[in-house]
């Protein structure tokens, strides 16, 4: 089945947890309270010992390495491994003589016989109880340096053993869930997730089980912690085959995410020939409500499950909008029938989407038919008093489903991450925007800085990152194919504005790009863990971003050359420290954003004045040139800086004496040697020095006419209008299928010729004819109902940026600042 092919949609029914425990933690966000961690999977921590939550009743403390007290999984506010709940062990009597460990304290050398005692017959006995107290205390607090040991000891039968176990214990019993509890603390090493998900077969029976008990999310924070891998193992978990892990996700989030009263009313839910049916208590809340086994047998395929879920759920539904289940869930977690499990199967999801060269894991969530429910997930809704017009912004505090609530442990949070991962992929694109991708994301990303709830700062910072996702979601939709120097596309989006930035968004995202390049997290409300977001995600983003003119104006602006000079140290990460969180893809997404901002250098200061000294610059960008992984857009966009560099203007350092200086902004010492490294020629290169009239003048190009053949100015058809020849030169120099160059190319002598030839001058001129627009009065006339390039481009900006001399956070217009108020092309200088 393609990537494009989409299934009959449905929902499904639901069921209730046996497990209580609350988890608080989300993969990749973080809180002031998280502790970094070294793990980098889901934890959840607590002080006291595992137990069922079968029971309440308080136990008396028994003796050896058994505990007394009940499970609390306490709250943590950020993910790296989810982690066992405490170091005590869970409750439980004594075991008897001959069935188990004595009361001295459990050891390795005792594993084979604890395995052994995991096959008995009746998987309730103490025997069985009491071996796995015992391995979950070798696998918990002091102990937690067993588990890569524990998974090969006795000839790596434990795994086996656990999942064996799993599938013949009861659901919510004491057995299953400490069985899961072990299996979590093995999982959590980076050592053991192949061993244990692909060689011991885990991600396939986790993938029944939470199919079969989707009210147990403990089975889905395994898969959490399986997925966070690396790319090699996330393929192989997603590739088609028998272990369907997205197909049960998907399933699980369809009955997780649903609220009871819709679920309800969709009679018994079949998985495979084991049957449920929901049933309310006593009380209405979600939790209190209860799966009842009807009948079962043996194993069943997660995606034949989804398939009979999507075609029989919403039987007779009259509209598409029900028959996707999206219109089930709840933004509530307090109204889903399982949010834990909701939450949780999100996260594995945007573990499995993170950034890789396959498409396995977006064509599984496609095919799925989960992606109408995700966007639903994320879906922010205005007031019901709101009116067409309106700046939404303004009614942030009423808002259905505010992104101001998606802090780090929301399903919203992991919706969105989700989606961000899925609009990286090319192939994923025109199926998302089908699916109203643009338009969602739109509402979310205009929220930025609202004034909704100005008491609510904290809240404020959360909104913020999820506007800054968003907008970066819609970066590789809107921008990222079919612009200058990427694979040609038939695809344009009408309206270039859904992706313009404020001031504060770009300097935001220059932050964002640091402490990624940098592999920092941030803390506070609205932060971010290191292994949230990955050094080429945000390049690619911010590359896509330059596709628009104003974009340029106001990362030039707003970030000065700080984004400059993060960007040649993405390539020197790459190109001399050969450091894996930049690889030849992201490198040229840097380079060639670094060429795109270098027009704005002629007129302001483009890079710091000590890295031309030293030649820094030249030793990265040679460096880069000779790798034989370079691409050809990343070589282009290589040799028009070094062509350029001598006519750029420099920071003076000097000037800068007085400011703080942040290391985040220069060379380190090992990337400045190794810059020193490189053999460079003696006579730096040197191309044309740009004539002042081809940066901002707009130009107006037509073709040659044929022989007694009309003007070529009379026919409007064969004009297009440029805000610049440099802009101009973007159709002729890399790529260009209107232009066969015999010599190296120059941009700037490109530009140069076009507006030689514009003033009438006998030059190359490219096959076309020039003209400027200001002095062409007879092709005014003739082009009355063509729109200049200055109000094409004014055109596509939205109505809510209106130009308030009061507001400095406002989109730079490609005249170089706010929107409406002219001044040159490629000029950085605020006006008066």
């Amino acid at each position: 089945m393609g990537l494009f092919k989409k299934k009959s949609k449905g929902s499904s029914s639901s069921m209730a947890s046996p497990i209580n425990s609350s988890l608080d933690s989300v993969n990749g966000m973080k809180t002031p309270a998280s502790p970094d961690s070294a793990d980098t999977a889901v934890t959840m921590s607590g002080s006291s010992s595992p137990t069922t939550p079968a029971t309440n009743k308080k136990k008396k403390k028994k003796n050896g390495w058994m505990s007394s007290r009940s499970p609390k999984l306490q709250s943590s506010s950020t993910v790296s491994t989810v982690e066992s709940p405490g170091s005590s062990s869970p409750q439980g009597s004594p075991p008897s003589k001959g069935q188990g460990p004595s009361n001295c304290s459990p050891t390795m050398g005792m594993v084979p016989e604890l395995i052994e005692n995991l096959g008995a017959p009746d998987t309730s006995s103490e025997e069985v109880n009491s071996a796995l107290r015992a391995l979950f205390s070798l696998s918990e607090g002091e102990n937690r340096h067993n588990r890569e040991d524990l998974i090969s000891t006795a000839e790596g039968k434990l795994v086996p053993a656990l999942l064996s176990f799993l599938t013949r214990s009861e659901r919510g019993s004491p057995g299953q869930y400490l069985a899961l509890l072990v299996l979590n603390n093995v999982s959590i090493p980076v050592e053991n997730k192949r061993a244990v998900a692909i060689g011991h077969g885990a991600a396939r029976v986790l993938s029944r089980l939470l199919c079969a008990d989707p009210s147990c999310h403990l089975v889905a924070i395994i898969l959490v912690n399986l997925t966070f891998a690396d790319a090699d193992l996330r393929r192989e978990l997603v590739a088609p085959g028998p272990i369907e892990l997205v197909d049960a996700l998907a399933y699980a989030l369809r009955v997780a995410a649903a609220s009871p009263s819709d679920s309800a009313t969709h009679g018994p839910l079949s998985v495979g020939a084991l049957t449920y049916a929901v049933r309310a208590t006593a009380e209405s809340d979600s939790s209190n409500y209860a799966l009842l086994p009807v009948a079962s047998s043996g194993d069943f395929s997660p995606k034949a499950l989804l398939i009979r879920a999507l075609e029989e759920s919403v039987v007779g539904s009259a509209s598409e909008a029900a028959n996707d289940g999206a219109h089930q869930i709840s933004f509530d977690p307090k109204s889903q029938l399982f949010s834990e499990t909701a939450r949780w199967c999100l996260c594995a999801l945007k573990n499995l989407t993170r950034p890789s060269r396959d498409t396995f894991a977006a064509s599984a969530i496609v095919e799925s038919g989960i992606v109408p429910l995700i966007f639903r997930a994320i879906t922010v809704e205005t007031p019901v008093n709101y009116q067409a017009g309106s700046d939404p912004s303004s009614f942030s505090e009423g808002l259905v489903n505010d992104p101001r609530a998606w802090d780090s442990n929301s399903l919203q949070d992991a919706a969105l991450s989700t989606v961000l991962n899925m609009t990286m992929i090319p192939a994923a694109r025109t199926y998302l925007r089908k699916e109203n991708a643009i338009q969602i994301l739109s509402v979310i990303a205009d929220q930025i800085n609202s004034n909704g709830n100005p008491t609510d700062v904290e809240g404020g910072e959360v909104q913020n990152l999820q506007c800054l996702k968003s907008r970066m979601a819609l970066s590789f939709l809107i921008g990222g194919e079919g612009h200058y120097g990427q694979p040609k596309s038939s695809y344009r989006h009408p309206d270039e504005s859904t992706i313009l930035l404020m001031s504060s968004e770009s300097s935001a995202l220059l932050d964002l790009a640091s402490n990624v390049l940098h592999q920092r997290g941030k803390e506070g409300p609205g932060g971010y863990s290191a292994a949230t977001f990955t050094a080429k995600g945000i390049i690619y983003s911010i590359r896509c971003l330059l596709t628009s003119n104003m974009n340029q104006n106001t990362f030039a602006m707003a970030g000065g050359t700080g984004l400059n000079v993060l960007l040649l140290k993405a390539i020197a990460q790459h190109s001399l420290l050969q450091m894996q969180t930049v690889d030849a893809e992201a490198a040229e997404h840097a380079c060639f954003s670094l060429y795109l901002l270098s027009s704005f250098g002629f007129k302001n200061p483009f890079l710091p004045e000590r890295l031309v000294r030293n030649r820094a610059i030249e030793s990265v960008l040679t460096s880069y040139m000779n790798l034989e992984s370079i691409t050809p857009a990343g070589r282009h966009a290589a040799e028009q800086l070094l062509l350029r560099l001598p006519h750029l203007m420099l920071e003076d350092s000097a000037a800068m004496q007085d400011e703080p200086a942040n290391p985040d902004f220069d060379f380190d010492d090992a990337m400045l040697e190794a810059a020193l490294q490189v053999n460079l020629d003696q006579e730096p290169m040197q191309g044309a020095r740009p004539m002042d009239m081809i940066f901002s003048r707009p130009i107006l190009r037509s073709r040659n006419s044929k022989k007694n053949a009309e003007s070529p100015w009379d026919n409007k058809a064969t004009i297009k209008a440029y805000p610049s020849a440099l802009h101009a030169v973007q159709d002729l120099s890399f790529g260009s299928k209107k232009v066969h160059h015999m010599d190296p190319i120059d941009d700037i002598l490109i530009a140069d010729n076009i507006a030689n030839s514009a003033n009438g001058e006998k030059t190359e001129s490219y096959n076309f004819l020039w003209s400027w627009e200001d002095a062409a009065q007879e092709i005014h006339k003739n082009l009355e109902r063509k729109p200049s390039a200055v109000k094409e481009i004014f055109k596509k900006v939205k109505p809510s940026f209106k130009s308030d001399p009061n507001n400095d956070d406002e989109p730079f217009s490609f005249f170089g600042f706010k929107c409406g108020a002219p001044k040159q092309v490629f000029t950085c200088e605020q006006s008066d």
